[in-house]
């Protein structure tokens, strides 16, 4: 019986569920050269890509971030008229990244180095970017066209001077031809002196010889810093911490030019620490211009004081004043002492509110408070710090939804919030202290007039006097310091390694980029491959006709490399070629009829696909097996079958069924004892009514009672009906599929045609099939038969 629908459906998902290996190594074999091909092709494409890329190399430097403000903590640390001048305190490193990044510090480096021109000449098919002794230096540029900023114009040197030319890139070009886009043009015929200022519709500009030259040199232009920064280096520009518990930060550029990329990066550092130490002495200008003012003030109420005082003692004829009264100046001296402090104090304090609110480090406020002594608030800094170090642990490790970080940061909100009220706690109790203050200041005036008036006058006088003495020593003191501390003003950043370049390129990864390209090519060539046969038609393995037909598969006979193929059974009896041929006679034994003699039909769809060598050597290796048998050619139309056998067909089917010869005429004996041959005879003008001749069924009843296996070499079934009348005579039909030759829809038509014919007893083999030669034949055809 055949294979039921039910056990093909289960091979064929079986099949549909993995991957054959086999097909796969088939298929790239089959597509070798192609698969080679594009391989080359991609590493080709990649060499001249990467030939054309520029290498890019990359600088780095280290700058450490110092403690802030430790180098004047000697200095000024319990100094609040200082520290009511100073700017917030350190900040996190994050922000020195972020104000690297900056346009602000990136213009004063792009004051250092010159991004505003780049110079090209043609090597080897290329062309490579000059920095360093360049023929030519341009100078004083301005654009009145932005359109031309980053496009390459050429100067080609003439005699008298030079021309210029734009080229537009292919963009542009593509730009103008789709929608009308204005090309950049320059006058090219015009010739332009050295050292002297041109103008063209896009720019001014003027270009200096340096040496001699010959060849073109071909140049960019990029306007102003802002341009610069924008479209250049803020692409190549990082900068990063080197490791999180480290204050250490690398400033790294990438450039084509080594040189540049060094030049930058140091002008970026110095810039930066340059910009540190401005920053710092502009806190010590702001003091400093304070106490000029101060100074001055102070100078000008002494000096008036020193003068009253000593006018009234001439003209009054007084030297000192009395004990009382020199109380009273005395007292109401540090009366007046004290507002003034108090009146630095809340200055200081306001600084210090305004801190609190925009700052998220409060350090920095520490030294004022001690210098408030305002130890509840000290106390309140000490422990922000604890979980501000904290916070700072939970957040590298985990989300900002982490409920023990939320409840940090919910302290840290509330410290800040009591430290705030401590500052304005501490500045109500100054303000208090200062109306005490003033009346303290109006009682002395009311003792002081119970004095006489002379001596009154006096007190005044003096107090005045001591005062401004006071005041004046005070300022002189904070003045001297404060200079000391602008000449001895130290950058809070230090450069740790200054710029270095490796020698090799960081992009692009030429070994990387190749493999890549190999990998890339390989990959592209197989799918090729595999569309390329997904869209052949053609049946290139047993799976393609399980897929198609329920039919089963008899055997598969492997592809020979010489082209004419005989009796290789004979030839090569040990080889796959053969062994393929036993394994198709012991599937064809399983259905063999028992006491009888067995007719076996083969055909195939087309001309082309080996029947009549499959037919010949078949037969053969059923003969080696002992079986009587004995085989006839039914194709007259296109006879080969005696050309293996070397008979001659001058008599034969053809003669036989038109009645001019017997049985015994038409069979020939082969080399071989148990093969006996009927060739198809001369070729008849009506091959398919000689086939229908009642002679036929005589001859097959005939030779059905001398033969174990009568085996029928017939024409194509696709071709003509002969094959399908003669089939009603087999006890097996076996249809010949050449691999790679036949195509799917033949196996369709195949079906239709047992369908429509409603045929039975038909198997199918596979000829010419490149699968290893191990697995030809076997495993086809147990348990087929059909039934009785």
């Amino acid at each position: 019986m055949y294979r039921t629908n039910n056990e093909q459906h289960a091979n064929q998902q079986s099949s549909d569920n993995k991957i054959d290996l086999k097909e796969v190594f088939k298929t790239i074999r089959d597509y070798k050269w192609l698969i080679m091909i594009m391989t080359f092709l991609a590493l080709f494409l990649m060499a001249v890509t990467l030939y054309f890329k520029p290498s890019i190399y990359s600088s780095h430097a280290i700058i450490e971030i110092k403690a802030s403000g430790k180098q004047n903590s000697n200095m000024n640390g319990n100094d609040f008229l200082a520290n009511a001048f100073a700017a917030y305190g350190k900040e996190q490193i994050d922000k020195e990244i972020e104000i690297l990044k900056t346009f602000y510090i990136n213009n004063q480096a792009l004051n250092k180095v010159d991004f505003k021109t780049k110079y090209y000449i043609d090597n080897k098919y290329k062309q490579s970017e000059l920095y360093n002794n360049v023929p030519i230096k341009i100078t004083q540029i301005n654009t009145f066209n932005n359109a031309i900023l980053g496009k390459k114009i050429t100067l080609i040197p003439q005699e008298e001077g030079f021309k210029l030319t734009i080229q537009n890139s292919l963009e542009a070009k593509a730009n103008n031809l789709l929608f009308s886009e204005e090309l950049l043009t320059l006058d090219s015929t015009t010739i332009h002196p050295y050292n002297k200022e041109i103008k063209t519709p896009y720019f001014s500009l003027t270009i200096n010889k340096n040496k001699e030259f010959k060849h073109p040199i071909y140049f960019k232009i990029y306007g102003d810093n802002r341009y610069v920064y924008e479209k250049i280096v803020q692409l190549n520009l990082n900068i990063s911490q080197v490791n999180k518990n480290a204050p250490l930060i690398k400033i790294e550029y990438q450039d084509n030019i080594p040189a540049r990329a060094d030049a930058y990066v140091n002008a970026i550092a110095e810039s930066f620490i340059a910009e540190s130490i401005n920053t710092k002495n502009e806190q010590n200008d702001k003091i400093l211009s304070f106490i000029e003012e101060q100074l001055q003030v102070t100078k000008e109420r002494l000096k008036e004081s020193e003068d009253k005082l000593e006018k009234y003692k001439i003209s009054e004829d007084v030297i000192q004043p009395s004990l009382q009264a020199e109380m009273f100046i005395k007292e109401s001296s540090n009366v007046e002492i004290e507002l003034s402090e108090n009146k630095l104090k809340e200055r200081l304090i306001e600084n210090l509110i305004s801190f609190v609110k925009h700052n998220n480090n409060l350090d920095a406020i520490a030294p004022s408070l001690m210098e408030l002594q305002d130890k509840p608030t000290l106390e309140l800094i000490s422990s922000l710090q604890r979980l501000q170090l904290e916070e700072d642990e939970l957040s590298a490790e985990y989300t900002n939804q982490f409920p023990k970080l939320l409840s940090v940061r919910k302290q840290i909100g509330n410290i800040k919030q009591k430290i705030s009220l401590n500052l304005t706690n501490l500045k109500s109790s100054i303000a208090h202290k200062n109306i005490n203050l003033i009346q303290q200041q109006k009682s002395y005036e009311e003792r002081l007039r119970t004095l006489p008036t002379q001596e009154k006058k006096l007190i005044n006088i003096k107090r005045d006097y001591e005062v401004g003495s006071k005041m004046y020593a005070y300022l002189l003191e904070k003045r001297a310091e404060n200079e000391i501390i602008k000449v001895a003003t130290l950058s809070d950043y230090k450069i740790i390694d200054r710029a270095y370049s490796a020698s090799n390129p960081v992009s692009p990864k030429r070994t990387l980029m190749m493999l890549i390209a190999t990998i890339v090519g390989l990959i592209l060539g197989m799918l090729i491959a595999f569309l390329l046969k997904a869209m052949n038609n053609k049946i290139h393995n047993k799976q393609d006709i399980e897929n198609l037909t329920s039919l089963p598969i008899y055997g598969i006979i492997p592809q020979l490399k010489q082209k004419s193929v005989k009796l290789e059974v004979y030839n090569a009896p040990k080889s796959p070629f053969a062994e393929s041929y036993r394994s198709l006679r012991t599937n064809l034994q399983f259905v063999k009829k028992k006491d009888q003699a067995n007719v076996i039909v083969i055909t195939s769809t087309v001309p082309g696909e080996g029947k009549t060598t499959t037919t010949a050597n078949l037969c053969s290796v059923f003969q080696m097996a002992g079986y009587k048998s004995i085989v006839i050619n039914l194709d007259l139309r296109k006879p080969t079958l005696h050309t293996y056998f070397d008979i001659k067909h001058h008599r034969g089917m053809s003669t036989y069924l038109s009645g001019k010869d017997e049985i015994s005429d038409i069979i020939f004996s082969t080399e071989h004892s148990n093969l006996d041959i009927i060739v198809a005879g001369p070729i008849p003008p009506n091959p398919s009514e000689l086939i229908l001749s009642e002679r036929l069924p005589k001859l097959l009843d005939t030779l059905k009672e001398r033969y174990d296996y009568i085996f029928i070499d017939t024409a194509p079934i696709g071709l003509v009906t002969d094959t399908i009348y003669l089939m009603q005579y087999a006890d097996l039909t076996l249809v010949v599929f050449r691999e790679n030759h036949a195509e799917k829809s033949f196996i369709t038509d195949l079906n239709g045609l047992i369908e429509k014919n409603n045929l039975s007893r038909i198997g199918v083999i596979l000829n010419g099939s490149q699968t290893s030669s191990g697995s030809y034949g076997y495993g086809y055809g147990y348990g087929y038969g059909y039934e009785k």
